[in-house]
């Protein structure tokens, strides 16, 4: 091979790389995409359950496609974020009923809203319970009543968008079947296993959402309205 004729290889395989774009690109979502609201309250904290999750979506120049992906991911952020605000507020909601154990006058009124069960296997109520006596007797300090009142904003906020999830989940996952028959259509022959593939990839992550988002939104009611009343907000 010549001189000339290795430094004209580069050249060409840039050209041949711009000819044949890739089938899709990957944009990351952002807890503004799932709810501006959320996004306005929590996203950049350590709350930020959908930037932690990383949720890729591809972009593919195709309206009917991109909007399926799009709206498949927001729909999955939306369960991830309920699902991670949950869990961090069941965390903090047990540790702080469980450092009541330790206040005497608070004993025997927690035994007999425990059952007398260990402080490890408390459910929700129980420790809401036990934060309502400890309410009862001027046992909240101030960073527990604030963290409270802050939570139960969030938690509310996020029932709406768990249930937006829901209702998008069950008609995304109804798109599609019609959306991989088309790929060929679509994309051409060539394209069209990557875009049936990446189809597959969106309604696989959405569809355990429509049966197990409504357990989650009732989790989110419990907690919402039991760190209100607790915390004394309305």
């Amino acid at each position: 091979m010549t001189a000339v004729a290795r430094s004209s290889a580069p050249i060409f395989l840039l050209l041949a790389a711009i000819a044949t774009p890739a089938l899709s690109q990957d944009r990351i979502l952002t807890l503004h995409d799932v709810s501006s609201v959320l996004g306005d309250l929590i996203a950049g904290t350590p709350l930020d359950f959908v930037a932690k999750e990383e949720i890729k979506y591809g972009v593919t120049g195709k309206a009917q496609y991109d909007e399926f992906h799009r709206s498949s991911a927001i729909a999955y952020g939306g369960f991830v974020i309920g699902q991670g605000l949950t869990d961090d507020a069941t965390m903090n909601l047990k540790k702080y009923a469980r450092n009541k154990a330790a206040v005497a006058e608070l004993q025997e009124e927690i035994s007999a809203l425990t059952a007398g069960a260990d402080t490890s296997e408390w459910t929700i109520e129980q420790s809401l319970a036990v934060l309502q006596a400890a309410k009862a007797k001027d046992q909240l300090s101030d960073e527990e009543r604030a963290y409270m009142v802050k939570t139960a904003t969030h938690l509310a906020a996020c029932m709406l968008v768990v249930k937006s999830s829901i209702s998008a989940s069950t008609e995304l996952t109804g798109q599609a079947p019609g959306l991989i028959k088309g790929a060929r259509s679509a994309f051409g022959l060539r394209k069209a296993g990557g875009a049936t593939k990446n189809v597959k990839r969106s309604a696989d992550r959405i569809k355990a959402i429509p049966t197990d988002g409504p357990k989650l939104v009732e989790s989110l009611v419990v907690l919402s309205k039991g760190l209100s009343m607790v915390s004394g907000g309305a």
